[in-house]
């Protein structure tokens, strides 16, 4: 079966998501969220950040469950998780928003990038504001912001119904100290 994984990163929403929306469309989808415990140990992470993912994920999970979606939660470094995934249910595409974190995340994005040309996966990231990633000179940076600011935007729509691919993956989540981290 053909399916697209949606990875909810700081995103987590399903109204104005594009990525959800571009995947809907395109036929059954894995809704994912990865709780990497290699991000939780930096020091920019804090109990009441995870005390607020808990809550923003619940609510996440409860506006899936009413398009027919289940939020599939995972416990692992990323590129470990999606490998898992793939070689229980291969996919082929994968679609998230485009990051702005830390240099974490940025290399945990590279890596994933690595993952997905090895495996065929095709990754589409979808920017969600006026950074731009990898761009040759910082020369080019004005415009690109100036044209993303001044462009219309549309809202991407809320599905009316996901087809939803479901694994027997974790549905709560571990206490802060499963993850290797006191905070």
């Amino acid at each position: 079966m053909t399916y697209t994984v949606v990875w909810f990163k700081r995103d987590l929403r399903v109204y104005d998501h594009a990525p959800l929306a571009h995947a809907a469309v395109r036929g059954p989808v894995l809704c994912l969220y990865v709780l990497e415990p290699g991000i939780w140990r930096q020091p920019d992470c804090a109990l009441q950040h995870y005390e607020f993912l808990r809550e923003s994920l619940r609510d996440l999970a409860q506006q899936l469950r009413v398009l027919g979606a289940r939020l599939q939660l995972a416990v692992g470094e990323l590129t470990d998780v999606l490998s898992r995934l793939h070689a229980q249910q291969p996919f082929a595409s994968l679609v998230s928003h485009q990051e702005t974190g830390n240099s974490v995340t940025y290399a945990r994005d590279l890596a994933v990038a690595r993952w997905c040309r090895a495996q065929g996966v095709s990754w589409q990231e979808w920017p969600q504001h006026g950074v731009v990633r990898c761009l040759p000179s910082r020369d080019q940076w004005l415009g690109m912001w100036q044209s993303h600011m001044a462009a219309d935007r549309v809202a991407a729509p809320v599905p009316a119904s996901l087809r939803s691919v479901c694994l027997p993956w974790r549905t709560t989540w571990p206490e802060p100290s499963a993850i290797g981290n006191a905070m």
